[in-house]
Parts: C-alpha cells; sequence; structure tokens
C-alpha cells in the first residue's frame, strides 16, 4: 500500500511539474523542481537502493515527457544519484533522528536544499561534459541559485506532505495487526 500511494504521489509531481511549472513563464529563469521534492521525501524514508530506482524513474519521466529539451537520461542519471546518496547519508549517518527515525521537517527542507543544489550542479556537469553549449559559469550559477531557492519555497507544499504520508504508512504498523489468537493459533 505504501508503495503504490507513493508511485501516485510521485506520479502527480511529474505530472504537475511537466503539465503546469515547466510551461509557466518565469522571467527569473528556472522554477521549483517538485520532482526533485517529491523524490526526497521518498529517500529520507527509504533505502538507498529503493530510493535511487524513485528517482531514476520520476527522472526518466520528466526525460521523455515534453517540452524536453536536452537527451534522454540526463535528468534520470542526476536524480538518481542524488536520491541514492540522500537515502545513504540518511542511513549512514543517524539522520533520521530520535523519534522513531523520522527526520525533523526543518532537516527535511535541508536536505530538499542540499539535494536541489546538487542536482542542478550534476545536471550542468553532465552538459559540460557532453557539450551543451548552454552550460557557462554565469548561466549555471544564475539557473542552480534560482532553481535552489524557488525549490525551497515550494518545497514545505511538496516534501512535507509526502514524508507526512510515507510517515503514516510505515511498515511496522502492517507488520502489527493481529487477529484474535486462542491456544490453537488463529
Amino acid at each position: 500500500m505504501r508503495s503504490v500511494i507513493t508511485l501516485l504521489m510521485v506520479a502527480v509531481a511529474v505530472l504537475v511539474q511537466a503539465t503546469i511549472v515547466n510551461r509557466l513563464p518565469f522571467d527569473w529563469g528556472s522554477g521549483p523542481d517538485l520532482v526533485l521534492a517529491a523524490v526526497v521525501a521518498v529517500a529520507l524514508t527509504t533505502s538507498p537502493a529503493a530510493a535511487a530506482g524513485c528517482g531514476f524513474a520520476a527522472g526518466l519521466a520528466m526525460d521523455v515527457m515534453p517540452p524536453a529539451e536536452h537527451p534522454m537520461g540526463r535528468y534520470a542519471l542526476v536524480l538518481c544519484v542524488a536520491a541514492y546518496l540522500v537515502a545513504l547519508l540518511r542511513a549512514n549517518t543517524g539522520l533520521g533522528g530520535s523519534a522513531g527515525g523520522r527526520i525533523s521537517r526543518w532537516s527535511a527542507l535541508g536536505v530538499v536544499v542540499a539535494g536541489s543544489l546538487i542536482v542542478g550542479l550534476g545536471y550542468a556537469f553532465i552538459g559540460l561534459v557532453m557539450g551543451d553549449a548552454h552550460v557557462t559559469v554565469g548561466s549555471v550559477a544564475a539557473n542552480v541559485g534560482i532553481g535552489t531557492l524557488a525549490t525551497t519555497l515550494v518545497a514545505p507544499l511538496v516534501t512535507l506532505p509526502v514524508l507526512g504520508v510515507r510517515w503514516m504508512l510505515t511498515g511496522e504498523d502492517f507488520a502489527t495487526i493481529q487477529g484474535p489468537i486462542s491456544v490453537g493459533g488463529w
């Protein structure tokens, strides 16, 4: 159930990003990255392998949806690596905190900021390696800075609800459900 609801939430983020946010004419350049904000929430509540899979699937969906203007797989690779690193950081550093392994809301928003910087710089680096003529120091600084700020501003509307739903649907809740027990078993 948790996986299905997570899939639906990330799919909604992908659809809203591709159909609404990416089509808005922002005067300042790049807009917020709703997909990144949703994937970070998933990465903070799952294993590194599952986070990487979620990041790859969401990134690939964004790569194939119009108006994608970059080579297919570029965003999928960056989002996959970023989600993996976030989940690995949480698993190996105890970032989850003491309240049942839950990260604080402020820490989650901080991870969104760091993830947005990593994704923006990684995306630019891959573009530079692939010979993208649009990748210059000025454009990277402006797009990464503005994109990170915009993503940070919308993160409470995306990351926190996804985290809340995933926390409500933890695997332990379903493992403790028991029926009436008698001497002979069920």
